[in-house]
C-alpha cells in the first residue's frame, strides 16, 4: 500500500504545492486511521486516560518525526524522480537499525549488519547517477 500511496502522490503532485498534498495527505489519512481505532474499539477515553506522561511524549514526538518525515518526503518527490526519493527514503532502514542498537540496545545480528550494507549499496546505485559512481574509483 506504501508504494501505491507514492505512485498516487506522485501523480497528484503534478501542479499542486508539496505541502497543500501532504496536509490534505495526513487528514485523509488521520480519518482513516480514526475511523480503524473506532471499529476495533481501541479510540476509548479509558484507552487515552490510561496514557501516562511518558508514552503521550513520545506519541507526540513519533508524529513530529513522522510529519516531518512526509514533508521532507513529498518536497523531494515534487523535485526528483519518484525511484531515487523513495530509494533515499527507505535508507531510513538504516538509520532506524542504528538507533535501534544505539538508543534501544536491540542487538543487531551479523546478517542484519550484511543486509543493511545491500540497503546503502543499493541506495547508492539507485541514488547516483553511474559515470559519478564509476569516477569515484578512478
Amino acid at each position: 500500500m506504501a508504494s501505491i500511496g507514492t505512485i498516487f502522490a506522485k501523480a497528484g503532485l503534478k501542479g499542486v504545492d508539496a505541502n497543500l498534498l501532504t496536509a490534505l495527505r495526513g487528514i485523509v489519512m488521520a480519518i482513516v486511521v480514526t475511523l480503524a481505532a473506532l471499529s476495533f474499539g481501541k479510540l476509548t477515553h479509558a484507552g487515552i486516560a490510561s496514557l501516562s506522561g511518558k508514552q503521550w511524549m513520545f506519541v507526540i514526538l513519533s508524529g513530529l518525526g513522522g510529519a516531518l518525515s512526509w514533508i521532507f518526503f513529498y518536497h523531494a518527490l515534487a523535485g526528483g524522480p519518484t525511484v531515487t526519493v523513495t530509494v533515499i527514503d527507505k535508507l531510513s532502514i538504516v538509520f532506524t537499525a542504528i538507533l535501534a542498537a544505539l538508543v534501544l540496545a536491540e542487538g543487531v545480528t551479523l546478517q542484519a549488519v550484511i543486509g543493511l550494507l545491500f540497503v546503502v549499496f543499493g541506495t547508492l546505485l539507485v541514488a547516483i547517477p553511474w559515470a559519478t559512481l564509476v569516477g569515484f574509483f578512478k
